[in-house]
């Protein structure tokens, strides 16, 4: 499984071969969710209306466009291109279009995610390790600082609703004698105190808060390589822990509705990835997008306030 995504879209297009969203999903009528897409050739993000079931193309850029992040408003993008020649982090307003780019370094600085009061992006960068570590900077790209010190690999991290603490995947043991693998840490961004949350077999990634910080959902690896991935859900403390999917599909990269009460999340092998919905609960599991190709790192966008 490819730890590096990309984006691009196509203004009007309708998807080909998409199945047809229910109406009465909670959590889902009458929004909108973007997405990781390779139907264009090479990764973009896109924009799918639930209720209309349009698709539109929001970076269509030759370059390659990766993981993004709504800002809490859902009025723009915070997403990772190569689009210069080196992988930075760039803010798009969904609206007109206007881009500017808030990194500028020869490392590669990837996967923004912005914090629930809209001041700060966390980003990975390998500026200061060869693998990646986790920094925090402003919305506009200045005052930067480094908030993970480990010398590991460490990607996708995720602010907590209060705007305190985020959440990420590493790699650690689940305990001795175990090999490393992938797990969720959580880390105060003040005090830069970190905590892992996980101690499973298998990768356990892509880590997303319950919008009211009562859980994290992720996805975890139940069987061997990548083919046992299922959505848990668990305690911010790591506690609770419970597998939502275990159907024997692999699911990746949850995301919950603003309201809650719906996930959406990739599902299947890699080729093809579809997107699809189900409760927070697990049930009433239904296909969202269904497309030849890699459709992936679905998030809701946020209803303005």
């Amino acid at each position: 499984m490819r730890k590096t995504l990309t984006i691009v879209a196509i203004a009007g297009l309708c998807l080909t071969g998409c199945a047809a969203p229910a109406r009465d999903q909670e959590g889902a009528r009458g929004s909108q969710v973007a997405f990781v897409s390779d139907r264009e050739g090479n990764f973009d993000i896109f924009l799918l209306d639930v209720d209309s079931n349009s698709v539109v193309n929001l970076t269509a850029h030759p370059g390659m466009d990766y993981g993004f992040s709504w800002s809490p408003d859902g009025g723009a993008l915070a997403f990772a291109s190569d689009r210069d020649g080196n992988q930075e982090v760039y803010v798009m307003d969904v609206g007109d279009g206007t881009l500017s780019r808030l990194t500028h370094h020869e490392a590669r600085d990837g996967s923004p995610s912005w914090s629930p009061d809209g001041t700060q992006i966390a980003f990975v960068s390998r500026r200061d390790a060869q693998s990646g570590e986790i920094y925090v900077m402003s919305a506009e790209g200045s005052d930067v600082r480094r908030i993970t010190e480990n010398e590991r690999y460490e990607e996708v991290p995720a602010w907590a609703p209060d705007g305190e603490s985020l959440v990420f995947g590493a790699v650690a043991s689940a305990g001795r004698g175990q090999e490393p693998t992938l797990q969720v840490f959580r880390i105060d961004v003040a005090t830069g105190q970190e905590s892992q949350i996980t101690f499973l077999a298998g990768h356990n990634s892509a880590p997303r808060w319950a919008p009211d910080g009562s859980a994290i959902f992720f996805y975890g690896q139940v069987g061997e390589g990548f083919d046992g991935a299922d959505i848990m859900v668990m305690d911010p403390d790591g506690s609770g822990l419970r597998n939502l999917t275990n159907d024997g599909e692999p699911d990746w990269q949850p995301d919950p509705s603003p309201d809650g009460r719906r996930l959406v999340f990739a599902r299947g092998p890699g080729d093809p990835l579809d997107l699809w919905t189900m409760r927070s609960d697990g049930r009433d599991r239904r296909p969202l997008v269904t497309h030849a190709g890699r459709d992936e790192k679905p998030a809701w966008r946020p209803i303005s306030p």
